[in-house]
């Protein structure tokens, strides 16, 4: 049986990061399986603050700095990271006394204060990461944060993992989940077996809910001492593939692709933050579709649905770009178990995976 070594998790390093650095502890230093947006988090907690394409790297940042008192700071990032949503986050940040500026090109000039804590109001129907970089930047307060949550909140796992972490910010993390789907699909849709490493049975993770859902993609599950096994069932699931994902939206990319490689009618719902991510990720999975000849009957802006019954793959190589969007890569490492493809800007893994195509192009079942 193949055993994959998956990556850490980098939505639970990052956390852990941060509250090693609200605490003053040293930061553990970068190894070659930290991801990009792992290193990115490090640089700037270290006082290099550049996030390049990492949201999370930014918020947290963000919250980070403006806590820390008589310090300066300009925080920037990519041109598409200054035009991710932030601006609840920093009204938030304000309404407890932060002093920051926006510059013309999107960046932020930071002058640390010691915030005051206490009742504030946050939207939390954009991102979750703007409820957990105050979480984490809480200590760093005058009195205790009492948090109003407005809007209908999004990704609610990820607040409780802020909370679990910022008690307890235990070093090594867990390996990460979300990359695990990824291998998980392809043993359903070849009918394959794979062990991931470093997945156990009780995880902080809420992207582990994918192990639970595994007569409706396809597979069986197991733990074993060195990690999780997952067997491919006999037959492939043909009954219509009804997922929310309001909680687990970064699940969304290699589920669309199984459910095409399934052959299945497919909807998924509960995609509220997809089109603000790195990319404009529902967007981009409907226009994936179609270069494949799906026809996608639902383009509201938190779903999808389309039906892939009919669906066959063609012999000529189709030239597709994963638009430097890691989750949009391994859409297509799944698709392109089937169709073949020729990916372009494929390095993008790089942000959560490093060693994903290595492991991908080796794998022996």
């Amino acid at each position: 049986m193949f055993s994959v070594p998956l990556p850490p998790s980098k939505s639970l390093a990052n956390r852990t990061l941060t509250a090693l650095a609200v605490a003053g502890k040293p930061l553990p230093e970068p190894t070659p399986d930290w991801s990009e947006d792992m290193v990115a988090m490090y640089r700037v907690l270290s006082g290099t603050t550049d996030a390049g394409h990492a949201g999370t790297a930014f918020r947290f940042g963000m919250a980070y700095w403006a806590a820390q008192k008589g310090v300066k700071t300009h925080l920037t990032g990519s041109k598409r990271l200054l035009e991710r949503p932030i601006a609840p986050l920093v009204q938030a940040l304000q309404d407890l006394g932060a002093s920051l500026k926006q510059r013309k090109d999107g960046s932020w000039d930071i002058e640390g204060v010691e915030l005051t804590g206490g009742k504030v109001a946050v939207d939390a129907s954009i991102s979750s990461q703007f409820v957990s970089a105050l979480m984490l930047a809480e200590p760093l307060m005058k009195k205790k944060l009492k948090l109003e949550l407005n809007g209908e909140k999004v990704s609610a796992p990820y607040i409780a993992m802020t909370e679990s972490v910022r008690t307890n910010p235990d070093w090594p993390v867990e390996a990460d989940w979300s990359a695990g789907i990824v291998w998980a699909l392809r043993a359903s849709c070849m009918g394959e077996s794979v062990r991931l490493q470093g997945l156990g049975r009780r995880s902080i993770q809420g992207d582990s809910a994918w192990s639970r859902w595994g007569l409706n993609l396809g597979f069986s599950a197991s733990y074993e001492a060195e990690g999780l096994v997952i067997r491919g069932l006999p037959s492939r699931p043909t009954h219509a593939l009804e997922l929310d994902l309001k909680d687990t939206p970064d699940l969304t990319q290699p589920i669309v692709a199984g459910g095409l490689l399934m052959r299945r009618e497919v909807k998924l719902t509960g995609l509220e933050t997809l089109n603000g991510k790195e990319i404009p990720r529902l967007d981009a999975l409907k226009e994936a579709l179609g270069q494949l000849g799906v026809q996608v009957s639902d383009s509201g802006p938190a779903s999808i649905a389309f039906d892939a019954k009919g669906w066959s793959a063609q012999e000529t190589p189709l030239s597709v770009d994963a638009q430097d969007d890691h989750r949009m890569a391994f859409f297509w490492a799944l698709v392109g178990l089937e169709q073949p493809i020729a990916l372009a800007s494929e390095a993008c893994v790089a942000k959560s995976y490093p060693h994903f195509w290595s492991n991908w192009r080796t794998y022996e079942p």
